[in-house]
């Protein structure tokens, strides 16, 4: 398949961040059904990181789950940009598109639909092998848990970055495309550093978005 062809880095990237999440997880206090649960139920990797480490911290679990929502509210204008490639759909398959939106399967979905791509079928199929790449990833992590001490040691919590770089990398079109991603990353850096890790995504991507409004392709 055309989708598993042009996305397997980013599916091995994602296997790779899905280990460390299981191990953290479980040194947060999450039995392995509970760790996989959480991958199963929300799939999506910034906030289950996110919850991970304010569970670590002893965060009140109502600020945990306002967290995850709002670092997820960036999926919102991917949906809304995505919609208008699915056509008329009934409202489960609309909900399974959804369920398996990521920042992944939309850079690669997205991409495709800008190359002249049609259907769901690119889609559907990289987002079904990313959630299984995941999933797997997480469980080995949870199952192996007791014998990595800290993930950090062996560089792995750097591959959330390798993985969203490869995005970059895939989905760039033109100078255009390679500005808001520049933009993005210092607004999201900026807000990291100032100690707002949670709006850091949401208000990252809203302002590219502005500034790829302002910034017209050449004619």
């Amino acid at each position: 398949m055309v989708a598993l062809r042009e996305g397997w880095p980013v599916l091995l990237s994602v296997a790779v961040i899905g280990i460390p999440f299981g191990v953290l997880a479980r040194q947060a206090g999450l039995d392995i059904l509970q760790t996989s649960a959480m991958s199963v139920l929300l799939f999506a990797g910034a906030a289950q990181f996110a919850a991970i480490e304010l569970l670590r911290a002893g965060a009140n679990p109502v600020v945990v789950a306002v967290t995850a929502l709002l670092i997820n509210l960036r999926h919102l204008p991917m949906g809304a940009s995505l919609r208008p490639h699915f056509g008329p759909r009934p409202l489960l398959q609309r909900l399974g598109l959804a369920y398996l939106l990521t920042d992944e399967a939309f850079a690669m979905g997205i991409g495709w639909y800008r190359r002249g791509g049609s259907g769901v079928a690119y889609y559907v199929v990289f987002g079904a092998a990313l959630w299984a790449s995941w999933n797997l990833a997480t469980l080995v992590g949870a199952v192996v848990g007791g014998a990595i001490p800290d993930p950090r040691v062996l560089a792995l919590d750097f591959a959330i970055s390798a993985t969203f770089t490869a995005i970059v990398a895939l989905g760039a079109r033109g100078r255009r495309d390679l500005a808001i991603a520049l933009v993005a990353a210092i607004i999201a850096g900026v807000l990291r550093g100032a100690g707002l890790a949670p709006i850091a995504v949401v208000a990252a991507g809203a302002i590219a978005a502005l500034a790829g409004l302002l910034v017209r392709p050449a004619k």
